[in-house]
């Protein structure tokens, strides 16, 4: 037996991981003395997560921000896959039934968390505690300036585009 294949959502999944790539890819702020860039790509995730719910910020946020990093940081591609796919799933699973101050609060706290846990564990592994730890605090507001940014842009656009929450429904 064999499962439909739900065309709409790839296309979905398709369409924000590209939007994650773009502004991962495109805006990259270099972190001195370290191997890596601040992005506004957590802002696409968050937005993702919010929009569509966690299995479309899932594959979108990893998708998309391994593809950035295989222009010109491809030695972190499968951990940023792994990393902002775990953040996009969590923040969307947060909010997935109730989006109030709590859990906006909540989801941001804990994707930020996966970011900064998941990008510490993985430069120390290639390239050591020292430099992973200069990149605690540049990840740290990374992950907070994305939910900061994209909770808001969320709204609204939610609130400009009414048929967003059927359509969300239905990604979910």
């Amino acid at each position: 037996m064999s499962r439909d294949v739900d065309i709409g959502r790839m296309a979905l999944i398709a369409l924000m991981g590209a939007l994650t790539f773009v502004l991962t890819a495109l805006v990259r702020i270099p972190i001195p003395a370290t191997t890596g860039y601040v992005h506004l790509g957590d802002a696409a995730i968050t937005f993702t997560a919010y929009a569509f719910g966690p299995w479309v910020a899932l594959f979108a946020g990893g998708i998309g921000t391994a593809m950035a990093d295989m222009l010109g940081y491809p030695q972190w591609a499968v951990f940023s896959l792994l990393i902002h796919g775990a953040q996009g799933l969590a923040m969307g699973w947060i909010v997935q039934r109730r989006i109030n101050t709590l859990t906006v609060i909540l989801s941001v706290s804990i994707g930020a968390a996966i970011v900064v846990a998941g990008y510490f564990a993985a430069g120390t592994f290639l390239v050591g505690v020292g430099a992973a730890s200069g990149e605690l605090l540049p990840n740290t507001l990374q992950g907070i300036s994305g939910g900061v940014i994209g909770v808001p842009l969320y709204l609204a656009v939610r609130r400009a585009y009414p048929p967003l929450e059927s359509r969300a429904r239905r990604a979910r």
